[in-house]
């Protein structure tokens, strides 16, 4: 689990440059997180207008998006936070 406090806060123990890097990657999440509720949102109203090869395009869009979160989010989890 990730402890959004030290962002809040920042302890003068840790460098600059590995908050920036937390942040981003932070950010990527949430970008990807929410790249990948879009895409599947619009693969169910793709899917229920018939259109089966948008629907099936939207589907790879959110599994790329589940990708690059999962990438972001291993940035995170390795910086010494505890697993749920």
């Amino acid at each position: 689990m990730v402890d959004l406090s030290d962002f809040l806060d920042p302890g003068e123990d840790e460098p600059a440059e590995a908050e920036a890097a937390d942040l981003a990657a932070l950010k990527a999440c949430l970008q990807a997180l929410a790249d990948a509720v879009a895409s599947t949102n619009l693969a169910v109203l793709n899917g229920t207008q018939g259109d089966a090869a948008a629907a099936a395009a939207r589907v790879q869009a959110s599994i790329g998006a589940l990708k690059r979160f999962h990438d972001a989010f291993t940035v995170l989890d390795t910086e010494g936070g505890e697993q749920a």
